[in-house]
């Protein structure tokens, strides 16, 4: 929004001030963005609250929708409503009858029936159906695993140990043409064909054992569903920068894993590093003969790369050859 705002005549203050403050003067979480995270201050609503949100909304509402569902857990009266593809034009058009129940409820005293069953709705692309939970994540059993395997599939052995490369290259290097030898600058691991439905359902997380030649470099990861005839579909995407890889422990859980990116920290040139990267939690069934896909680069600038809704990331701007060990695992939660 503000990038479209910035295109048209404007006063340099505070617009132009803003745009630099977010995007070079901050880098790191720190207490100029503090001061501006609202989530604290949601433990102090005790009105009722009803949330909305699309499952293709991956990079701009739907990860604030989760942390503002989290913020809200000492409410008495929380409730949430998760819509498929193209659900969410607007809430005043998409959730119009769910708004008129709620606020028929709280404010005229109509029993509307918006408080009956679950307090999560939700529906499940690929079947197709509304689901409804008492919590989120809607299932604690342990994440199904499958290892990037270094022949390129994604499985739940891991076959023989090895790996992968991808290479990143920065700008102004001055190169005429790519060379034959390059390495692919995308990676693409993808699983055999469903032999029944699998519904994905919440928290998902990749733990990526990586090393790198450049101080820092990005880690872009794209989850997709294939279909027999191959057409891929963008499910859900994670987004880390690898110098922001520290850990908050505590509030980190399998398939979840907290980042405070609040201090940068170089990579060490050439050694395996553990990554945790959260991807952004999603519900979907991929159907008996689909298969599971995990894109993976440095850098979505180029057009061919998977961007869900168009949103691409600033360029790391460092050029390095990255290796991935088969020993990185895709968490999934898989219903039962």
């Amino acid at each position: 929004m503000l990038r479209q705002l910035l295109r048209l005549p404007h006063n340099p203050h505070p617009w132009d001030e803003l745009w630099l403050d977010a995007a070079v003067r901050h880098p790191t979480r720190d207490q100029w963005w503090q001061e501006r995270n609202l989530l604290p201050l949601l433990k102090e609503i005790d009105i009722p609250v009803y949330l909305g949100c699309d499952w293709d909304n991956v990079p701009l509402h739907l990860p604030s929708t989760f942390a503002t569902w989290n913020a809200l857990s000492d409410n008495a009266c929380v409730r949430m409503g998760l819509l498929g593809k193209f659900g969410l034009t607007w809430p005043w058009e998409s959730l119009h009858v769910e708004a008129l129940a709620w606020y028929d409820h709280w404010l005229k005293g109509r029993d509307t029936g918006i408080l009956d069953g679950p307090p999560i709705r939700y529906f499940l692309p690929g079947a197709d159906e509304w689901r409804t939970a008492e919590a989120w994540p809607p299932s604690m059993t342990p994440h199904r695993e499958l290892a990037l395997r270094a022949d390129g599939a994604l499985r739940a052995d891991e076959g023989e140990p090895g790996s992968r490369e991808f290479m990143v290259l920065g700008s102004g290097l001055g190169r005429v043409k790519a060379s034959a030898i390059d390495p692919p600058s995308i990676l693409t691991w993808t699983g055999t064909p469903l032999s029944e439905g699998l519904d994905v359902v919440g928290d998902i997380e990749l733990r990526l054992v990586a090393s790198a030649t450049a101080i820092d470099t990005a880690w872009i990861v794209t989850l997709q569903d294939v279909a027999p005839d191959g057409q891929t579909t963008d499910v859900t995407a994670g987004w880390l920068r690898a110098s922001m890889r520290a850990l908050d422990e505590a509030a980190s859980r399998p398939g979840a894993p907290a980042l405070p990116c609040t201090n940068a920290q170089g990579i060490p040139v050439g050694q395996d590093v553990v990554y945790r990267i959260p991807l952004v939690p999603n519900a979907r069934r991929f159907k008996s003969g689909h298969r599971i896909q995990l894109v993976l680069t440095s850098d979505d600038q180029d057009p061919s790369v998977p961007a869900i809704m168009g949103f691409r990331h600033a360029s790391v701007g460092t050029s390095s050859l990255n290796t991935v060990r088969s020993s990185s695992r895709l968490l999934l939660p898989v219903l039962g």
